[in-house]
């Protein structure tokens, strides 16, 4: 193998190149899921209002509740990095690209949510199925 002058810089220009198209492809990736965050409760917990949204991911609906928001607000988040549902459960950090959890998973809200203590917590509340009318052909209930 001849010892080229330049195949240092050669290699280190490639290996920036493909983390910089990888990093651009990451963030171009469309969300996963998406929350909506419409309601709060009349008090609020330790850590802020107690806020609830609905999580859409796949074709199922999620109920969560957010612990940590400073005050109630409605917004929309889109989700990234979430292979399970139960990913979306625990605490989140604020992030340049959003709020970030230990699972990976970010959360771009847009308007942003103001946070207690910059910590927000999110908790899967149960799973709600799609409904199904009562009577109607192939409902199961004819």
């Amino acid at each position: 193998m001849t010892n080229w002058p330049g195949r240092k810089a050669c290699v280190a220009g490639v290996a920036l190149l493909a983390l910089l198209v990888s990093a651009h492809v990451r963030g171009d990736d469309a969300p996963v899921a998406t929350i909506t965050v419409t309601s709060a409760t009349a008090g609020s917990t330790i850590g802020g209002q107690l806020v609830e949204g609905v999580m859409r991911f796949g074709d199922r609906d999620y109920l969560l509740t957010l612990h940590g928001v400073a005050r109630s607000v409605t917004t929309r988040g889109s989700v990234y990095g979430l292979v399970r549902p139960r990913d979306i459960q625990g605490f989140f950090k604020p992030t340049d690209q959003g709020v970030k959890n230990a699972s990976g998973v970010v959360i771009r809200f847009d308007p942003p949510l103001s946070l207690e203590g910059d910590r927000l917590e999110i908790e899967i509340s149960g799973g709600m199925q799609p409904k199904v009318s009562r009577g109607q052909p192939g409902s199961g209930v004819e």
